[in-house]
């Protein structure tokens, strides 16, 4: 059993050695975030008209103060971009 005197002076050693050279650094160093991988070119393709799709849905099916039509919901949205996304290949 360590007495108190003994216990403490040994934290102090230990917080020494996380202080040293080199140590505080490691300790403080954050890894380096992970990159995503490269998209291939036909998804970024499909994007592109997925996206141009969506503001031909949303022309369609909104009001000019950009709410949605009578009877229109989101997924009707969604529903249209898709069909004139297939359409548009």
């Amino acid at each position: 059993m360590l007495t108190p005197d003994e216990y403490m002076s040994l934290m102090r050693l230990i917080t020494s050695e996380r202080e040293s050279e080199g140590a505080s650094e490691a300790l403080r160093a954050e890894p380096e975030p992970k990159s995503k991988p490269r998209r291939s070119r036909t998804a970024r393709a499909a994007d592109k008209l997925l996206s141009e799709a969506f503001r031909q849905a949303n022309q369609r099916y909104r009001l000019k103060d950009g709410s949605l039509r009578k009877g229109r919901s989101q997924s009707d949205i969604a529903r249209l971009a898709q069909k004139l996304r297939r359409k548009m290949k």
